[in-house]
């Protein structure tokens, strides 16, 4: 079947807006929608809407933090910042909340997140950076 003059142009012209769709979710930002940032507490939620956290465990090399986490559906997914000093590490999730007027909350979702701290933990003790109280965590 041989396309018309018209049919080809028009599969000329969705190519190129497909291409264009594309670039903007390969190159553009991907917070699309405003958000506002926040702390949050890794070890027990300040306000109903702040991730849950699961387990927060330091690696075999004493220098990589990671945790389970979970958020709701007006958020991105969070980070994990830890800051250290010679005598302690804090950590602490940021929060993005996009929620607003006329957004569409999803359903959120689960992610696994690490910190990578400049030197190992040692008997250095980690701290809720919100709470300033101590956070249990697992070697492994």
């Amino acid at each position: 079947m041989e396309l018309t003059r018209r049919e080809k142009r028009w599969l000329v012209a969705a190519g190129v807006a497909a291409a264009g769709v594309a670039a903007c979710y390969a190159w553009g930002d991907p917070y699309p929608l405003p958000y506002k940032m926040r702390d949050a507490s890794v070890l027990s939620p300040v306000s109903p809407d702040d991730p849950r956290v699961e387990a927060v465990s330091v690696g075999s090399d004493g220098r990589t933090i990671s945790l389970r986490v979970d958020w709701g559906g007006c958020d991105y997914p969070p980070d994990l910042v830890a800051r250290e000093t010679a005598d302690r590490v804090t950590i602490l999730l940021k929060r993005r909340d996009a929620s607003g007027p006329d957004i569409g909350c999803e359903d959120g979702g689960v992610s696994r997140l690490t910190a990578h701290l400049d030197r190992p933990l040692g008997g250095r003790p980690l701290v809720d950076a919100v709470t300033g109280r101590p956070v249990p965590a697992t070697k492994g």
